[in-house]
C-alpha cells in the first residue's frame, strides 16, 4: 500500500492505530517488568542471584552508605569447602557451593560458584578428576 495513494484522513486513521498499539505495548512491557521483579525477589528469597538481566535483586542492594558489606566468616573459601566434604567425595563446583551455603558460609557475591570452582582449581587438598567434578584428597 502506497503512502501516496493515502487520503489524509485514513492517514490520520492509521497512525491513531498505531499510537494505539505503542501505549498496549507500554502496558504490557510494564506489567512484564513488574512480574519480572516479583521473581527475581523470589529467587534472592530462595539464594539465587537470578539476577542475570543486570538488576540488582533486594537481597543483594547495597547498604545504607551506598556499598554492599563483605560477609564475615570465621574460615577461608577453601577451608569451609573441606569443612563440608568428606575425604574422597566427589562433588561438582555447584554442589560444593550448596554445601558451604548449608553450612552457614555467608557470602554476598553475585558470582559464589565461581568463586568456588576457582578456589577447588587451585588448592591441592582437591584434586580435579573430570570436567566440573572435584575430590578431596586430604
Amino acid at each position: 500500500m502506497a503512502l501516496k495513494s493515502l487520503s489524509t484522513a485514513d492517514l490520520q486513521k492509521e497512525l491513531e492505530r498505531r499510537e494505539k498499539g505503542a501505549h498496549k505495548l507500554e502496558a504490557r512491557r510494564k506489567k512484564l517488568l513488574k512480574e519480572l521483579e516479583a521473581i527475581d525477589q523470589e529467587l534472592a528469597f530462595l539464594g539465587n542471584s537470578g539476577g542475570k538481566r543486570g538488576r540488582r535483586s533486594s537481597a543483594a542492594a547495597p547498604a545504607a552508605g551506598g556499598k554492599r558489606r563483605r560477609a564475615r566468616n570465621e574460615m577461608s573459601l577453601p577451608d569451609a569447602i573441606c569443612a563440608a566434604m568428606e575425604v574422597r567425595a566427589t562433588v561438582s563446583p555447584k554442589e560444593a557451593a550448596e554445601l558451604v551455603r548449608a553450612n552457614g558460609f555467608k557470602t554476598t557475591s553475585k558470582n559464589f560458584n565461581m568463586m568456588v570452582s576457582n578456589a577447588l582449581a587451585k588448592d591441592k587438598r582437591f584434586k580435579r578428576i573430570g570436567r566440573g567434578q572435584y575430590e578431596r584428597i586430604a
